[in-house]
């Protein structure tokens, strides 16, 4: 066990990738931070956009943020024993397999591109659900890859030079960090929509469906293989675990707990409670938590939702109420209790769990002034977290929600969620749970690992007038649906 050794954290999340040092009880030492841009292609004369950021600042920023901990640490940086990376799950590029150039953007989880790939799809919902947990989705990587396949001359190029390296962004970091060959974990691999949820490794009828060969794609491991070696000064560090960053961070307070439901509401909201069983109700994901190499070791599943239009909302409600949108004016809005009908049909990013439906005009309620739309906006993301778990309530009552993200820091917000489900609430002030979770994993889930949160608790409370108009979006939700 690693009483004294340090752990590195990678975070590559969709706004930024964050670098962290971790002493094995727990506690950060430090924290370096590098932006990453995303660029909204809107195209002309259809309202499709292509969502990109650029792999190589990606992978440039964390560069620079391991030399800012070098130079912190210096001698010190011979203590880190091991490291673990999360990121984003659905987030995919090309690069050539010889010289580590990019060939494309990255395609961000949030960019459909690929939908029309899936109009005509040989398999059913329920066919690729049982294969891979996930549903068909424009939002996961095949019908990405396949549209690079197509629309790419760089791309065929070196596919027919057999140069071609597809993966999530996870793999193409590895091969410049590690220098490893392609390579990737389930978490990650799954989301590529060609991932077989029993047997890790891809799935040749989906590789089939989709016409892509697995030649380019990573390598299947496990979360805590080794995926090779980084060089930091004269000292190697063994990168000894990868997940994706929804499912690293339940591991933030140690192992995930099955009675507690996981919330974290970012630029997607995402609802996560761990299973055992893979068949969860319909509408709901069973995503791979820790598949671990040594087979003796407990396989960790969780049943897993996602809500898009949380803050990736954000631009949309600037043009629909001409405001900046400041957590002061979310405060607010959250307070009030319109006397007329106030929702929200939030389809921005897709409608996603339990609808799963793409094609819908995302619509206000009549007559809303602009805070109130504010208020109908985040009362829909809300209202879908709040239905997912009904679903997962199938499980048995749970104890608690842990709640994180940057939405979360709305006291009311936390609070309606606990009024709804009859739940509390419990919001720490960790807000780096996806670093502290991979970190833990990486070293070996130690049985000293403390959380250093302190957590507000929010207590269910009545409040009726939240509940009415809950039931109003459900109406509104079901009318729009049909």
């Amino acid at each position: 066990m690693m009483t004294s050794t340090l752990i590195l954290a990678i975070d590559q999340g969709g706004q930024s990738s964050r670098i962290a040092v971790y002493k094995s009880n727990g506690e950060q030492l430090c924290c370096f931070s590098a932006e990453c841009a995303t660029q909204v292609i809107t195209l002309q004369p259809t309202t499709q956009q292509y969502i990109e950021q650029n792999g190589e600042d990606i992978l440039e920023g964390i560069l620079e943020s391991l030399q800012k901990i070098q130079m912190l640490l210096g001698d010190a940086v011979k203590n880190i024993g091991a490291a673990g990376f999360a990121g984003q799950g659905s987030s995919l590029l090309c690069w050539d397999s010889h010289s580590g150039k990019t060939l494309t953007p990255v395609l961000s989880w949030q960019d459909v591109r690929g939908d029309a790939y899936l109009k005509q799809f040989p398999l059913s919902q329920q066919q690729v659900q049982r294969l891979t947990g996930l549903r068909i989705s424009p939002h996961y990587g095949a019908s990405k890859i396949r549209w690079c396949l197509e629309h790419y001359p760089q791309v065929k190029q070196a596919l027919m030079a057999d140069r071609l390296n597809v993966g999530p962004i996870v793999s193409y970091i590895f091969w410049h960090l590690l220098r490893t060959k392609n390579i990737v974990d389930p978490g990650h691999a799954q989301r590529t929509l060609l991932w077989n949820l029993s047997d890790n490794q891809w799935d040749q009828t989906l590789l089939n469906a989709f016409d892509i060969s697995e030649v380019i794609l990573p390598k299947c491991v496990y979360h805590n293989s080794h995926f090779g070696d980084l060089a930091m000064g004269d000292n190697k560090i063994p990168f000894r675990a990868s997940a994706r960053d929804q499912g690293a961070s339940l591991f933030a307070r140690g192992l995930p707990d099955k009675n507690v439901y996981y919330i974290n509401i970012g630029t997607g909201a995402f609802i996560q409670r761990v299973s055992e069983n893979l068949t969860a109700p319909q509408g709901l994901l069973v995503s791979p938590l820790w598949l671990p190499e040594d087979m003796t070791q407990t396989k960790l599943y969780a049943w897993e939702a996602t809500v898009n239009g949380a803050a990736s909302a954000l631009h949309y409600l600037q043009q629909q109420t001409a405001l900046a949108i400041t957590p002061e004016q979310i405060n607010s809005a959250l307070c009030l209790n319109p006397a007329k009908k106030c929702y929200l049909l939030n389809a921005i990013g897709g409608l996603s769990a339990p609808y799963w439906r793409t094609g819908l005009e995302t619509a206000f309620s009549e007559n809303l002034l602009p805070e109130e739309k504010i208020l109908a906006w985040l009362e829909s993301v809300i209202f879908q977290i709040v239905v997912n778990i009904q679903l997962m309530a199938v499980l048995g009552v749970a104890q608690k929600i842990y709640i994180s993200g940057g939405l979360s820091n709305a006291d009311k917000l936390c609070q309606k969620i606990a009024d709804l489900t009859q739940v509390p609430v419990y919001r720490g002030d960790n807000t780096d749970a996806t670093l502290q979770g991979i970190a833990y994993m990486a070293a070996k889930m130690p049985e000293q690992w403390r959380p250093f949160d302190d957590d507000t608790v929010f207590t269910p409370r009545q409040d009726a007038a939240t509940a009415l108009r809950f039931a109003v979006w459900r109406d509104e939700m079901t009318k729009w649906l049909q």
